[in-house]
């Protein structure tokens, strides 16, 4: 069982993520702003980085790279972001470069920025799985792995775009660093008091261990979700059920309304510890309608129970 620990210093709280633990970065000394912040991915995830970088006075400039023009103009439009680049620019300009992509797309801009890289850049992440991706940054970035940093913040919206970023996103959430040994602490420490400064809570955990928790939950809640609107969808009434429908419908659905192409691409990425997940669900499923099934009314009460009574003492904490 990985062990949870308490506020630890940066150096203690890397080591224990190399032995499948988990453990919290005590407060770092807020730093110096960077001249210059490279965003790829202007959208929920990476715009929301810039302005908070930007509220707290930790960057100077802010560029942007990617695919669509029209997008990076739009970012730069409403503020998320100074000036739009080529990837070529950002990667010889950036000292800290964020991707914020679908996985999937990952390895296709990393591939365009390694070649053009500047020796003093730190790269980082948001991505929600980390193993694969890594395998990834290791065969495209060879010796220059050191340079690249995984991360991912516990926070999001079912909101996308430039339009939905915020500066407050991130304020009393969770940054989770999966460090390679490759990385300098001083990289990391930078990372974590960055992060910091943005309002999140910064640990330090293993990436195949990341990759478990996430499936649990993160993942599978977008897939049941999608599983559960799809077979309203199937029905022969199903507007009559959306046209009905109250605030229970609409709490539990919300995340329904996410980008299918970024859970698409998490999904399949993290497919090993999503079956796993999919099978304890489905064994759940399978165990309360057996209850249904033969009316065995006194452990269909406690399997309710134990869930409703673990729901109601459990609190979001950073």
């Amino acid at each position: 069982m990985p062990k949870l620990l308490p506020v630890s210093t940066l150096s203690e709280a890397v080591r224990v993520s190399f032995n499948d633990g988990i453990a919290r970065i005590a407060a770092q000394v807020k730093p110096e702003p960077f001249k210059t912040v490279g965003i790829i991915g202007t959208g929920l995830i990476g715009g929301s980085f810039a302005l908070a970088l930007k509220r707290a006075g930790l960057c100077e400039r802010v560029i942007a790279a990617g695919r669509q023009q029209s997008t990076l103009l739009n970012a730069k439009a409403l503020g998320v972001i100074d000036e739009a680049v080529s990837m070529e620019y950002l990667a010889q300009h950036a000292e800290l470069i964020y991707i914020a992509v679908p996985v999937k797309a990952f390895s296709k801009v990393l591939q365009q920025l390694t070649p053009h890289l500047s020796e003093q850049a730190i790269v980082c992440d948001g991505g929600s799985t980390k193993y694969e991706l890594i395998v990834d940054a290791r065969a495209i970035m060879g010796e220059r792995i050191r340079q690249f940093v995984p991360l991912h913040p516990i926070a999001g919206s079912h909101q996308s775009g430039a339009a939905a970023a915020r500066s407050d996103l991130y304020e009393d959430r969770k940054l989770i660093i999966t460090p390679l040994a490759e990385n300098s602490l001083d990289d990391i420490g930078l990372l974590a008091a960055t992060w910091q400064s943005a309002g999140a809570s910064v640990y330090c955990m293993d990436a195949q261990l990341h990759d478990k928790i996430f499936a649990a939950t993160s993942h599978l809640p977008h897939y049941i979700t999608a599983a559960y609107m799809n077979s309203l969808l199937a029905a022969e009434h199903h507007e009559l059920f959306f046209t009905m429908a109250g605030t229970g419908f609409k709490d539990f659905t919300r995340i329904a309304a996410s980008s299918p192409e970024m859970w698409n691409d998490i999904f399949y990425a993290n497919k090993e510890a999503m079956l796993c997940q999919l099978d304890s669900f489905m064994q759940q499923l399978e165990e309360a309608k057996a209850y249904l099934t033969e009316g065995e009314e006194d452990k269909m009460f406690e399997w309710f129970k134990q869930a409703s009574d673990k729901r109601k003492n459990w609190h979001l904490k950073s």
